[in-house]
């Protein structure tokens, strides 16, 4: 007796559970994508290259020095890498920027990057001269369409570590394309 009630009701448990796991699995799967969405949204205007003039100038004082070029490529997963055409720094002397950035607004960003100074030089005005060791770029980016713009602090670490200088920049760009 208790076989045949145990088989009748068998199949209705097995539906009902399918029935649950589906719609578990639906509803997952939107709240997945609804969140993706909500994220990749702000960001997709800042992806890809942008050509950017930048210039640096006395943190201090706002007396500006020589402006140079630099390229940001931004990728969607939030990393980015960096060329800089900068005249304070020997031909060589200077690596490629890695870094990352996040959305922080709708057209408002977080990026931090840094590239490696490859070997040291003396200052030769108006060139500051570096030392072996890394530079790290902080700044905040607002995107307009094609246009970009923002400030940034620039430090300079010895091998070590040890910050041995900083200075500030000013930076406008033009999306690629």
């Amino acid at each position: 007796m208790i076989s045949r009630i145990s088989n009748q009701y068998c199949p209705a448990r097995l539906l009902t559970a399918l029935v649950l796991i589906v719609g578990m699995l639906f509803v997952g799967t939107g709240l997945t994508a609804q969140a993706r969405s909500e994220q990749a949204t702000p960001k997709k205007d800042l992806v890809g290259t942008w050509r950017m003039k930048i210039t640096p100038y006395d943190c201090t004082t706002g007396a500006e020095r020589p402006a140079f070029q630099s390229m940001l490529s931004f990728e969607e997963g939030g990393t980015l890498t960096e060329a800089a055409l900068s005249p304070a720094f020997q031909p060589g002397q200077r690596g490629p920027g890695h870094g990352i950035w996040n959305a922080t607004g709708d057209h408002t960003y977080n990026v931090v990057f840094e590239a490696f100074i490859l070997f040291t030089t003396q200052p030769n005005p108006p060139a500051p001269g570096f030392q072996t060791g890394v530079q790290r770029v902080t700044t905040t980016i607002e995107v307009n369409g094609n246009q970009s713009s923002g400030l940034a602090s620039v430090e300079f670490f010895d091998l070590g570590g040890n910050l041995v200088s900083s200075a500030c920049t000013k930076a406008f760009g033009e999306r690629m394309e």
